[in-house]
């Protein structure tokens, strides 16, 4: 597999770069933080994949708001394709390959274990936003059974065409999932708990956004 590889330099002009880039790209960017704790130090994140602009996303999420160490998963492809990802946090994976699969599983937890943000798309590919089941993979089963005192924490993310030219971007930061409502669960059932967590999530946001009901949003697309 291939590991992250940070640059602080490039880190400094990308967080500079993506920040103006969706600003520019989205009328309005809203908020909701659920989390009133600090997110920073051993958190998994998990997160719905409907686009590409996803990665983006999350990388602005932490920059504004976690403020963290963090790591990402991406296919192995696409780093091959564009190697500069590695050298904002991101590694690869491979589902096709199971030891590719395991190694950054296992890549994964030791980041966790140093006190670092990991951060995952569960469904393992892009999805259409309004399908159904999520189709979550085990991956961070597995992660959660190997780190002790680990955070988890699900985001939603919602693109909407309303009112304006530019769409508006919804992120809802769910709270953390208390250890105890899966520490005796197995593997597979971890893993549809999780999913379950992510649907109604998600699904709630859905109608956030329907209802046009931005009073628990801080909106982060306006200067």
């Amino acid at each position: 597999m291939l590991k992250a590889d940070k640059n602080n330099f490039i880190l400094w002009g990308f967080t500079r770069f993506n920040r103006k880039f969706l600003k520019h790209h989205f009328h309005n960017i809203y908020v909701k933080n659920s989390t009133k704790k600090p997110m920073n130090k051993r958190t998994l994140f998990m997160v719905n994949h409907s686009s590409w602009w996803d990665s983006l996303v999350i990388f602005f999420l932490n920059e504004q708001i976690i403020r963290s160490d963090a790591y990402g998963m991406m296919h192995e492809e696409g780093i091959r394709r564009f190697p500069f990802f590695r050298k904002i946090g991101m590694y690869s994976i491979n589902t096709d390959d199971r030891k590719h699969l395991l190694e950054s599983l296992r890549y994964s937890v030791d980041l966790l274990h140093h006190d670092k943000t990991v951060w995952i798309f569960p469904q393992g590919e892009e999805q259409h936003l309004e399908k159904r089941p999520l189709g979550f993979y085990s991956g961070a089963s597995y992660i959660s059974q190997k780190v002790e005192q680990l955070s988890i924490v699900q985001v939603s993310i919602y693109y909407s065409m309303e009112h304006h030219k530019k769409p508006n971007l919804y992120i809802h930061i769910g709270p953390p999932l208390k250890p105890e409502a899966y520490a005796n669960y197995s593997r597979k059932a971890r893993t549809q708990l999780f999913e379950d967590k992510a649907t109604n999530q998600l699904d709630q946001l859905k109608q956030c956004v329907i209802a046009e009901d931005h009073k628990s949003f801080i909106n982060y697309g306006r200067e």
